[in-house]
């Protein structure tokens, strides 16, 4: 074979690089198992990025889920929009408001949902609150992550929670004194 003094490329370190690290238990933890959220980065884009993850902050509605929404309690918030793709803000609202109430998104291509909640093309976008016992808020303003996110906190806050109604005993205040060994 011939002999250079310079080196090939497939041999090259600076080409090359390091040889590749194997997970040893003798590694920290972190290094070892990278955290649950690492995953996020390393799995490809999904194909669709319309399309919400089912136990994400939105979620489509169509014709296939509709029981499903009916039956979820709580306010929910929808948006109806002539778009392919949920807006960015309304991601935005979902995310920071999801613990309030469920967020949804209805296309335009469900012409029976529209008309299920009284909501025509021209009207789109549209955003309204549901609440469980059916009665509904349309949100009328400037579309801004101010005005969205305090429009759904309260719609959220005037909604009947379910121990509503209930009488507590002493005004809901707690006893002044407690005593364990008290006969009732």
């Amino acid at each position: 074979g011939q002999r250079s003094g310079g080196t090939t490329p497939e041999y090259d370190p600076v080409v090359r690089g390091p040889p590749p690290v194997e997970a040893s238990p003798a590694m920290h933890p972190a290094i070892r198992a990278p955290p649950a959220w690492q995953r996020e980065f390393d799995s490809p884009a999904p194909t669709q990025p319309h399309q919400a993850h089912p136990g994400g902050p939105n979620r489509m509605l169509d014709s296939s889920n509709l029981y499903a929404f009916r039956a979820t309690g709580g306010v929910k918030a929808v948006l109806f929009t002539a778009l392919d793709e949920t807006p960015e803000i309304w991601n935005r609202v979902a995310l920071s408001n999801r613990s309030l109430c469920s967020f949804w998104s209805v296309r335009a291509s469900e012409a029976g949902l529209m008309s299920t909640f009284d909501v025509t093309r021209q009207q789109l976008p549209r955003i309204m609150c549901v609440r469980e016992d059916g009665s509904r808020s349309v949100f009328e303003g400037s579309v801004s992550l101010r005005a969205l996110t305090a429009f759904i906190r309260q719609e959220c806050a005037a909604a009947p929670t379910p121990a509503a109604g209930r009488a507590v005993e002493g005004g809901g205040q707690p006893p002044s004194r407690f005593d364990l060994f008290q006969d009732a």
